[in-house]
């Protein structure tokens, strides 16, 4: 989605990221080509209403509000399993796991977050491409604004990427000591956390292509690289401690 490209959005091109939140009536505020969701955030919807979103002909919610639910959906798991691993048996790492589930439900917080973040940035996209484009002037006005939308665009999938690792961290610093009975939980959020890391990175690489200033997609990428790199480690470490407590 450069300048002089499509007169649309490529079909979900940029559903995940976005840039800063800007305030109802803040000079350049980009006006929507049409009516976005005014219901409640789809952090607040039950899990039914929530797959139906999803299931819908809309351009949001996509795959990278996905992204960001299956790191509070990791972080949620890792939690519970965590807070099974108490009472006299596991008393020497009890102090040590409740520190570990404060951090988890940190990251789960602000993951749920991440969920609608994820699609108001491809709506700013998507209303950025629906400015006019009548004269010069209003063509060079789209084209920056288009590629403003989609420098941010890159923002959530990249957070989402990071939070994933971060939870990542803290579950193979407590998995190794996890109530074995919870060490299948443990395991599955782990996986969605590497999910969650894989399914942002193909966002942010679809964004990227997108970028007029190669030099900054190529910084984006190297990064988001670095960061699937980070998450397959620590995955593969967390699935070594749960294989021991299963075997």
């Amino acid at each position: 989605m450069t300048p002089g490209g499509p007169s649309s959005p490529p079909r979900r091109l940029p559903e995940a990221g976005g840039p800063p939140r800007i305030p109802p009536g803040a000079p350049g505020r980009i006006r929507p080509a049409f009516p976005m969701s005014t219901g409640p955030g789809l952090a607040q919807l039950d899990l039914e209403a929530f797959a139906e979103r999803l299931a819908q002909r809309t351009p949001t919610p996509g795959g990278g509000s996905v992204a960001a639910y299956l790191v509070a959906l990791g972080s949620a798991l890792l939690t519970m399993a965590f807070r099974f691993t108490s009472g006299p048996k596991h008393a020497a790492v009890e102090a040590a796991m409740a520190e570990r589930t404060r951090a988890l439900e940190g990251i789960r917080a602000r993951a749920l977050e991440l969920v609608d973040l994820d699609s108001a940035a491809y709506d700013r996209v998507t209303a950025a491409y629906g400015l006019p484009k009548g004269d010069e002037r209003e063509k060079a006005a789209r084209a920056a604004r288009i590629q403003e939308a989609i420098r941010g665009a890159m923002g959530v999938p990249m957070e989402t990427m990071r939070a994933a690792v971060q939870a990542l961290g803290v579950a193979v610093e407590g998995c190794p000591a996890i109530n074995r009975n919870l060490a299948s939980d443990a395991a599955t959020g782990s996986w969605c956390l590497w999910s969650a890391v894989e399914s942002a990175a193909l966002n942010v690489r679809i964004n990227a292509a997108s970028l007029a200033d190669r030099e900054l997609a190529g910084r984006e990428l190297a990064e988001c690289e670095r960061t699937r790199a980070r998450a397959a480690e620590l995955a593969e470490a967390a699935r070594r401690s749960a294989a021991g407590h299963l075997a």
